[in-house]
């Protein structure tokens, strides 16, 4: 049986019709060879890879009792902290496995961060990351996740392992011609469920987005709905009260399905949540007013207990590597709020839409770095040092803690070995096999070792080496003018963030060049102090940056030959200079180059119609070089013709921020269900006769967005590690007061920005959600655009 699969695989990868299944065909050959036996007894291990999102350093409660600060600050920091974080089952995990102290997300925001989790390779190599927004705006762009990259999950397939996919993606959804492109089961994911396509994110101001009428908050301007495996909008807009203990069932069916394979299996779980907007299970709440951020940490940490018990009850723990980490730091201009001037705990109908149950402005309830700096979007230890556990039961030595320098860029080089495989050899990966020290880790007190690099946009700004780090540019913590400083009371009296910026984050282009380069040491300065810069002047930090410099130069010219040969057909007219010349530039000529490459993130993108005073000078500097006019306004599309992808020019109009064009607006998803009320996230506005569909639906299995049957047990027996919370029960567990509890909180909201009807009751009906119908609205006198936001927050 075994001699047949792994023929009938060889012959399928040998004849793909796609890159990477022909030169996939010699891992299944070696397979073949070395590894059936293997394969047959199960020695090789399940991988659950769980993917939190915007977990800060500060997030979590994990280090084993005793062990000091310095070795180990992934705990609170203050008695207060301690009592809001909750997070037993993640510090059960870390003490049966290993806590990685140095663990990084490979960029410090969302979307090239998942795409080099997936690839083991900086996105920019392969023109999937910008220098400005640095995210997918928006459901309708053509840009996303190249399917000529081979992902994790295409080795591990390949390998004979099934793969599945559950929750956010947020790495491109349609390409303009296939509306699921670039989804998860075109990338090596054999099984996908509760498919999100892109970034839960904040609301639209006075439902700009929905169709007209309707002025009720859904919460994202983009994104809001489920797609399932077959490309059928499933769930639009997202009911998002239950949203992650759905997503979380179909990750345990998975499991259930799967546990008795003779075939392993790898299953990535990545989570909607701590992610805005604020809205966990009522189960969670812990305050029924004040909107506690850390609550969703705790439903967190439920989800992922939930997840290990399974593994125990199925038999499997013993041979399955748990992988739990964060896409990037916490979002401390939103998940820590405007400290103080937003911070209003207002009920509905006061104050405007996002003062709304705003999160308590206390360092004691908000999402944080711990010791670190900065947050999400920065190249600061906050934005990319993140919380790293991996446990197998046997292999990894229990309750060790791991000072080495590694990062998700590991995951995919590693996990491929640990399934007898090999990577291919010609492809540069910017992750390596991380084994040696999975097995046989330093001590906790050791001196860290390794290197990391801090990309911001398409240029490399800093170079961790062992205990140091050099800073050849640093961002600022700024506002809309690159005059304007962060009050050090905003984002919970850190200053470490960028309120008002163009993107709603730090930005790549307000930033300070050092000359010399700043050199920290990260063992005793950990929050990055630039004041404590070591002696420019010392030899030693003199060979320090040289060391950092040559090791920058030497990625950057990696980089930079490697987008000179990418598609040589279609590579611009930037690309096609620069594969001549790469190998002779110096680092400052390459970091003025990479940004002006065109970027699979740029295509069809808008930054609103904007004078070129209101944006970036170093980004006007750039449009000006694709060919903008030094007094014309910066249009939609942004990218001048001169530096598109040619495979995607001329690009269309997909804004958010301004009307969308119409062909744009048709290719956002569309749910349509016969008998569906309501409510609707957009209308897509079909052909010029006017011929609109309203896009809503709600085909989940069950009929209901009810929390999941299957786990109300569960959540009764993690409320009950901590007696002294008044919950909201599940009524199996209920009592007089629990039932109280859940009143109060279903009468202020279930969420920041309670409006809509579905977000208010206790359990939507999903089958009277409106009482609107959907009805033809008159032509528009201009049929090539679409009434579309005016206002909206894209990260």
């Amino acid at each position: 049986m075994l001699f047949f699969f792994f023929f009938t695989q060889l012959l399928a990868t040998m004849y793909s019709p796609n890159r990477r299944g022909r030169e996939a065909a010699f891992l299944v050959a070696f397979l073949f060879t070395t590894s059936a036996s293997a394969a047959a007894s199960n020695v090789r291990p399940n991988f659950l890879f769980l993917l939190v999102d915007d977990l800060g350093y500060g997030d979590v409660d994990i280090c084993p009792e005793g062990m000091p600060y310095e070795f180990c600050a992934l705990k609170p920091d203050t008695p207060g902290r301690a009592l809001h974080l909750r997070t037993p089952r993640l510090k059960q995990l870390a003490s049966e496995g290993m806590i990685m102290t140095n663990w990084y997300a490979p960029r410090s925001i969302c979307s090239p961060s998942r795409a080099a989790l997936l690839s083991g390779r900086d996105p920019v190599r392969y023109a999937g990351v910008d220098h400005f927004s640095r995210i997918y705006a928006a459901s309708s762009v053509r840009g996303g996740f190249p399917r000529s990259e081979i992902t994790s999950a295409e080795y591990l397939r390949d390998l004979g392992y099934t793969t599945g996919y559950v929750g956010k993606w947020h790495s491109g959804i349609g390409n303009g011609e296939d509306p699921t492109y670039y989804a998860p089961w075109n990338n090596g994911f054999d099984e996908v469920y509760f498919w999100v396509g892109g970034s839960n994110g904040e609301p639209c101001h006075n439902g700009v987005q929905n169709p007209p009428g309707d002025n009720n908050i859904y919460h994202m301007c983009t994104f809001s709905s489920v797609v399932n495996r077959s490309g059928v909008v499933v769930e639009q807009p997202i009911r998002w009260e239950n949203a992650s203990s759905r997503a979380l069932a179909n990750a345990l069916d998975f499991i259930d399905h799967h546990a008795q394979d003779v075939l392993p299996w790898f299953l990535q779980y990545s989570f909607t949540q701590v992610h805005v907007p604020w809205v966990p299970s009522r189960f969670f709440v812990s305050d029924t007013v004040g909107r506690i951020w850390l609550d969703m940490v705790s439903e967190v940490d439920f989800a992922i207990g939930s997840l290990l018990d399974l593994l125990q009850a199925k038999g499997i723990e013993d041979n399955t590597v748990v992988i739990v980490t964060s896409d990037n730091g916490p979002y401390l201009e939103f998940a820590s709020t405007f400290c103080p001037q937003n911070c209003r705990n207002q009920v509905p109908n006061s104050g405007k839409p996002e003062n709304w149950g705003c999160t308590i402005c206390a360092r004691d309830t908000v999402s944080l770095p711990g010791p670190l700096k900065g947050g999400k979007g920065q190249v600061f230890e906050g934005g990319v040092r993140v919380p790293g556990i991996w446990r197998w039961p046997g292999k990894i030595p229990a309750g060790t803690v791991n000072p080495t320098i590694t990062s998700s860029l590991d995951f995919l080089p590693t996990a491929v070995a640990l399934a007898g495989g090999a990577v291919l050899p010609d492809v540069p990966l910017d992750g390596r096999d991380i084994s040696e020290t999975l097995f046989n880790p330093p001590a906790a007190d050791s001196e860290p070792t390794g290197e990391f690099f801090y990309w911001c946009g398409a240029q490399i700004f800093a170079v961790r080496m062992g205990r140091h780090k050099v800073f050849f540019v640093t961002q600022k913590h700024v506002g809309k003018t690159i005059n304007s400083t962060t009050p050090a009371d905003y984002c919970a009296q850190t200053g470490q963030c960028c309120v008002g910026s163009p993107t709603r984050l730090c930005s790549c282009f307000y930033v300070e060049v050092h000359d010399p380069p700043l050199v920290l040491d990260l063992v005793s300065n950990i929050g990055e102090n630039l004041s404590q810069r070591l002696d420019p002047a010392s030899p030693d930090t003199q060979a320090l940056v040289h060391l950092a410099a040559t090791r920058r130069l030497e990625k950057l010219r990696s980089v930079g030959q490697e987008r000179g040969r990418l598609q040589p057909a279609s590579c611009g007219v930037f690309e096609k200079k620069f594969s001549t010349t790469v190998g002779s530039m110096s680092a400052v000529q390459l970091m003025e180059m990479l940004p002006l490459l065109p970027a699979l993130m740029t295509v069809d993108e808008c930054y609103g119609s904007k004078n070129q005073s209101e944006l970036p000078l170093p980004l006007v500097k750039s449009l000006q070089r694709c060919g903008l006019k030094p007094d014309e306004p910066v249009g939609c599309p942004a990218i001048p013709v001169k530096c598109q992808m040619p495979e995607f020019s001329p690009y269309e109009n997909c804004s958010l921020t301004t009307p969308m064009g119409r062909s744009c607006a048709n290719r956002r998803p569309c749910g349509q269900q016969s008998g569906y009320l309501g409510p609707f996230e957009h209308v897509n506005p079909g052909l010029p006769d006017g011929n609109e569909s309203w896009c809503g639906a709600f085909l989940q299995p069950g009929g209901t967005s009810h929390y999941p049957e299957r786990l109300l047990a569960s959540v009764c027996e993690w409320q009950d590690r901590f007696p002294a919370i008044t919950w909201c029960r599940p009524q199996i567990c209920a009592t007089a007061e629990s039932d109280q509890q859940c009143r109060l909180i279903e009468q202020f909201g279930l969420n920041n920005v309670p409006t809509g009807m579905i977000w208010n009751e206790a359990y939507p009906d999903d089958h009277r959600q409106s009482q609107r119908q959907p009805t033809p609205t008159p032509p528009r006198e201009d049929q090539d655009e679409w009434p579309s936001s005016s206002n909206i927050l894209l990260e």
